[in-house]
């Protein structure tokens, strides 16, 4: 537990479930590779189960967020199939080969390739996953995060390719979309059925209409949690990277609880917009947690409580997306510090005007 806290995660989610009081509401970052912010490498700190866990505790240690979450990767379902990949100095995986070169190409790729047994990326996450609960003793709730079906098929494909098709062959786009969400079922599979936390991200998602989010989105997301809560899930946490204004009143068409909105949105319109129906996660700019000074970092944090904190399905602060790896520790404690100020319980403006 943090030094600045009363209560470890769990204990505050236990809580709060059974409507009883709390010392401050939770607070998330988002840092799949954050030994890149302590200064080792993206394979020192993302390589092995080992690592990847290792550097997830020294976050936590140090800043005591709310829930953890093992990054599956980005490229991981192309990774299998055979596809080459690399990744840019941020960390992020690109993939080099998309392994579909025609739509049509979908009965060459094997799914029994994602099978637990046969997947060295979800071996990787999941033994993470257990080496963090065991090392913590359980005090904080640890997850693993995939991107969505939608995501997963322009990695496949690739992304001009598919949103093309979106106009020319939204017939074979279906086939190659059902493709992703039975691949994006079976990768989580192993997960589900030992009650580990997901979280689905759909960055690629952003570029669409509302009409193309409904048609070529919404029923892939509807089929993975379909099949997973046959499984035991309660759900998943859902995360939309980009400016998503024109997507917002889409989202409780999904059947969600909460959506994580990205900085590019407006936290007080999509209050606005959809806060009567789910809960909001957000939208601290990864950039001001880059680039920032703990006055400007404050101010930013304080505005997303002063936006948001009423929200009549719940308000969680969190960054925008995901801290980038240059951001300076300190700047991390800033924000933790600010968001502790903030949301302390009971949350009302009184914390920080």
């Amino acid at each position: 537990m943090h030094k600045d806290d009363q209560m470890t995660p769990k204990e505050r989610a236990f809580a709060l479930f059974a409507k009883k009081p709390v010392d401050r509401m939770p607070i998330k970052i988002f840092s799949p590779y954050i030994g890149m912010n302590f200064g080792v490498s993206y394979d020192e700190a993302f390589n092995d189960a080992r690592s990847r866990a290792h550097w997830l505790i020294e976050g936590y240690r140090r800043f005591g967020q709310d829930g953890l979450s093992v990054n599956y990767r980005l490229d991981g379902i192309p990774v299998a199939f055979g596809a080459a990949s690399t990744y840019d100095p941020t960390g992020i995986p690109i993939v080099k080969n998309p392994v579909i070169k025609d739509l049509t190409d979908i009965s060459e790729l094997d799914l029994t390739k994602l099978r637990f047994e046969n997947d060295r990326n979800a071996q990787i996450a999941f033994d993470a996953v257990q080496i963090i609960q065991e090392e913590l003793q359980d005090e904080v709730f640890t997850g693993v995060g995939f991107m969505g079906p939608f995501t997963t098929a322009a990695n496949l494909a690739g992304t001009t390719k598919i949103l093309k098709a979106m106009r020319k062959d939204p017939e074979n786009l279906h086939r190659l979309l059902d493709f992703a969400a039975e691949a994006t079922i079976e990768v989580g599979r192993k997960f589900v059925e030992n009650q580990i936390g997901i979280g689905l991200a759909e960055p690629t998602a952003s570029l669409l209409s509302p009409g193309q989010f409904r048609e070529f989105v919404i029923p892939y997301y509807k089929k993975v949690m379909d099949q997973w809560k046959e499984w035991g899930s309660r759900g998943a946490g859902f995360h939309i990277c980009g400016d998503t204004t024109k997507l917002l009143e889409t989202f409780p068409e999904m059947g969600i609880r909460s959506v994580s909105i990205d900085s590019a949105v407006d936290i007080g319109f999509a209050k606005e917009t959809v806060g009567d129906k789910m809960s909001i996660m957000g939208n601290v700019s990864p950039i001001e947690i880059l680039e920032g000074t703990p006055d400007s970092i404050q101010a930013a944090v304080i505005d997303c409580f002063r936006k948001c904190w009423d929200n009549p399905c719940g308000f969680t602060i969190a960054p925008g997306c995901d801290i980038p790896v240059q951001a300076p520790l300190e700047n991390i404690d800033a924000y933790m510090k600010a968001a502790r100020m903030c949301a302390k319980y009971p949350v009302q403006p009184s914390n920080w005007e």
